[in-house]
């Protein structure tokens, strides 16, 4: 399952990126993706592994965003990695009767939306907030 998944990926983004760990680094829409093969139990795992800044937002405002998208977007999960970026992430278990050409699309696509409601959050919840670009942003 894993060549069809980055056969699909190619067909859909053009270039990808084999890396050494076996992942594959694709590019949509000026957005990067990495699909994580587990072939072991049916799992398509597809991360955009940066699409914010945990630095860049106070606790409150990131946890409150970032909570409201696990909320509102289905099969979404939205995390903060350790060195500090918010990633969304995305699986999938495909059972026989699926195409994975269409499973890969729809999750590329609403990752890729995801995205875009996530910032209008954070940036939403910070302009509620009153911070602006000008201000300093201290994580406690």
């Amino acid at each position: 399952m894993k060549d069809q998944v980055n056969e699909e990926i190619k067909r859909l983004c053009g270039k990808v990126v084999m890396l050494n760990n076996g992942w594959c680094h694709f590019v949509y829409r000026h957005l990067h993706f990495v699909n994580i093969p587990d072939d072991s139990n049916g799992v398509i795992r597809i991360s955009i592994p940066h699409v914010a800044n945990s630095a860049d937002y106070t606790r409150e405002v990131l946890d409150e965003a970032i909570n409201e998208t696990n909320r509102e977007v289905k099969f979404i999960k939205v995390m903060v990695l350790n060195n500090g970026s918010v990633s969304l992430n995305y699986d999938y278990r495909v059972n026989n009767s699926e195409q994975v050409g269409e499973i890969v699309l729809h999750m590329i696509v609403t990752l890729y939306a995801s995205s875009e409601y996530l910032i209008r959050k954070l940036h939403e919840k910070n302009d509620r907030k009153g911070y602006n670009d000008d201000s300093i942003i201290i994580n406690n």
